[in-house]
């Protein structure tokens, strides 16, 4: 069974696997940080080869 982007666990993988890039990238966790919204975080996220929705961003924020 493949999961696409719309299947949580890959989009939850994909965030888990960016958080630790961004640990590790100082200059990635400022442009995120300078991010206006989540659609930017994502786009940057996407740059950096990185699949997760704006949804799965906010749900990360909130905790």
């Amino acid at each position: 069974m493949e999961m696409t982007h719309r299947d949580r666990p890959v989009s939850k993988a994909q965030l888990n696997a960016f958080m630790v890039k961004m640990a590790a990238d100082s200059d990635l966790r400022a442009r995120v940080d300078a991010a206006a919204d989540p659609a930017a975080v994502v786009m940057i996220a996407h740059a950096e080869g990185h699949r997760f929705t704006a949804a799965t961003w906010s749900r990360h924020l909130r905790g």
